[in-house]
């Protein structure tokens, strides 16, 4: 079942990917956006942790990332060599169009199933996100 599972989630993740032609950023710059937009703000070395990337990858996908608009760096008022980052509202906005031109094929998809097979996924989405939650949590 863990087997299947991952093989699921990677092949839906990419068929996602691929169908949303209207992307306008890399996968590693949109990947590290969301997690942005998502946390509110974070530190550089806890987005290189999350994206499992090197601090000098995460730095220059940063200032990508800043030299677009989409983030923006704030001192750490108790670490003068440490700052946090946070989304633009263009860079949320960036976020929230893209998701919901990704999860389109999946939205159309939904809606060809049956009731029992809807509230099959429906009961079994709580217990996946709480699965994925502890695991995330260590």
């Amino acid at each position: 079942m863990a087997d299947e599972l991952v093989v699921s989630a990677v092949r839906l993740t990419r068929w996602l990917k691929a169908v949303d032609t209207a992307a306008r950023l890399s996968g590693p710059q949109a990947s590290a956006l969301a997690i942005v937009v998502h946390a509110g703000k974070i530190r550089p070395s806890d987005l290189a942790c999350l994206e499992q990337v090197k601090r000098p990858t995460i730095a220059r996908i940063i200032s990508e990332l800043a030299e677009g608009g989409l983030i923006i760096r704030d001192a750490d008022a108790t670490d003068r060599r440490s700052f946090w980052i946070s989304a633009t509202e263009a860079g949320q906005r960036l976020i929230v169009e893209g998701q919901a031109r990704r999860i389109e094929p999946l939205v159309i998809g939904l809606k060809a199933l049956d009731r029992a097979e809807l509230e099959t996924l429906r009961q079994a989405l709580p217990i996946l996100r709480g699965l994925i939650d502890r695991g995330i949590a260590g």
